[in-house]
């Protein structure tokens, strides 16, 4: 990816890339339509989106950058497994305009309001994040947490590196981010046993997963009470939500079976 030099230099222009998701190829654009075949279009609280099945509400979030027809497979499964799946097209999506993870929280809340408390949510990478502010509280019966970011820190470190930040504009970033929201940052700068109170976790991730890593997964699976961990090892970071052993284990937690910690080659 070619970074423009006042993108890597200016920490104002960082911050700048940092609130933007990355766009939408065309070529993605029209697998998307062939992905989201036999999902219905939906709009809950204000929130486009897609459906599929009947039954227990379940809710279905895509990551950073990320598109609802990656969900897709997931949400079959759901179906097939007796849910009401409904599929939100958050702020931050693919080739949507400069936002935040506030305005995320708020969009996945606003959905919520207007369907109902679900009884299991899937989230995939930054929608980890996204759900500890909706679910700081009380969280549903059931979460599925797919290559989640647990840790924000993290993810400043896969930014930089992506983008070849200078060392200044990555101190820049960071004390933007601090400043921005001082109350928001220690909340997502550490990952805590005692986050999403009262669910039922499975962690389904990637050892070798470059975007978000593998340890803080096994470290919460290892120190929350109530959370199994997946590893699927290949499957990539994105890749991973249309990986049939993926797909097959979220359901079947879905389904109220609890998952032995275990690895899946």
């Amino acid at each position: 990816m070619r970074v423009p030099l006042a993108v890597r230099a200016v920490p104002s222009l960082t911050f700048r890339a940092w609130l933007t998701p990355p766009p939408l190829g065309r070529d993605t654009r029209d697998r998307d339509l062939q992905s989201l075949a036999g999902l219905s279009p939906v709009h809950y609280g204000g929130v486009p989106g897609h459906e599929i099945g009947t039954g227990a509400l379940a809710i279905a979030l895509h990551g950073w950058g990320g598109r609802t027809a990656q969900m897709a497979p997931v949400a079959r499964r759901l179906a097939e497994a007796g849910h009401r799946v409904v599929l939100p097209r958050i702020p931050g999506y693919a080739g949507g305009p400069p936002t935040d993870i506030k305005q995320a929280a708020a969009a996945v809340a606003a959905v919520i309001e207007d369907l109902g408390p679900p009884q299991l949510v899937v989230g995939h990478s930054f929608a980890s994040m996204v759900l500890r502010l909706v679910f700081a509280e009380a969280a549903p019966p059931r979460m599925a947490l797919v290559a989640p970011a647990l840790d924000v820190n993290d993810a400043l470190v896969v930014f930089g590196e992506r983008l070849g930040l200078m060392p200044w504009a990555r101190r820049g970033l960071r004390q933007r981010l601090e400043t921005w929201d001082p109350v928001l940052w220690p909340t997502l700068s550490r990952s805590s046993p005692s986050q999403f109170p009262g669910a039922r976790i499975l962690i389904v991730h990637d050892p070798a997963d470059a975007d978000t890593p593998f340890s803080r997964s096994a470290e919460l699976a290892a120190t929350r009470p109530g959370t199994s961990i997946v590893a699927i090892e290949g499957a990539g970071h994105s890749r991973i939500l249309s990986d049939e052993t993926a797909v097959d284990r979220i359901g079947v937690f879905a389904s109220g079976t609890r998952l032995r910690r275990e690895s899946a080659a």
